[in-house]
């Protein structure tokens, strides 16, 4: 069977179940992307990222059968990559934070003379606190804000209804926010200059 850019993952995943590898390779094409960027963003480390989205697809291959064709397969892809990064931040020393990401988590969270501030003088003191931000949270501000997915994705993908994501953001935010101002009083140099607002 020829595959085509068009045909649904629907399909793909019923050829597959048939033994079609072609139609493996097909999907994984698709979606390896919006994997590899989640979990890059997730864990901060490319080679932790690339490990983990082959880790996904052998999951989602060993358990295609399992798949219930009444829900989105996104959805259900996604799911494995975030208990695997889950999994593997727990088991793990946390690695450095790329400060491109950094840099967009905190651009919707701060006020722009903040933000900028924060950029350019309290890079170590926002790795450390988004570091801090509880998995829950830090998972869906990686998903609003660096995967820029709309909040109804951002929802479906956690299996949760979109209010409860609208919540969920609004306390990650808040903890983000929290943690960058325990930073600030933990940093001597950078705190008075934060308070001075100029």
């Amino acid at each position: 069977m020829k595959f085509t850019p068009e045909t649904p993952d629907q399909t793909l995943l019923q050829e597959i179940l048939k033994g079609d590898l072609d139609a493996f390779e097909h999907l994984v094409r698709r979606h390896q992307g919006v994997v590899y960027r989640f979990l890059y963003h997730f864990l901060g480390n490319a080679a932790d990222a690339e490990d983990l989205t082959q880790e996904t697809f052998l999951t989602l291959h060993r358990k295609l059968s399992q798949h219930n064709p009444a829900l989105s397969f996104r959805a259900w892809l996604m799911t494995i990559a975030r208990h695997l990064a889950i999994s593997h931040s727990r088991k793990n020393v946390p690695t450095p934070l790329d400060p491109a990401m950094l840099a967009a988590a905190i651009r919707d969270v701060c006020p722009a003379p903040e933000r900028e501030l924060l950029l350019k003088e309290a890079s170590e003191q926002v790795r450390a606190a988004l570091a801090r931000v509880a998995e829950v949270h830090r998972e869906i501000l990686v998903m609003r804000y660096l995967l820029d997915l709309p909040l109804h994705e951002v929802a479906e993908l956690l299996n949760i209804p979109e209010g409860t994501a609208k919540s969920r953001l609004f306390k990650a935010r808040a903890e983000l926010r929290e943690r960058l101002e325990a930073g600030e009083r933990g940093a001597g140099a950078v705190a008075p200059a934060m308070a001075g607002g100029s």
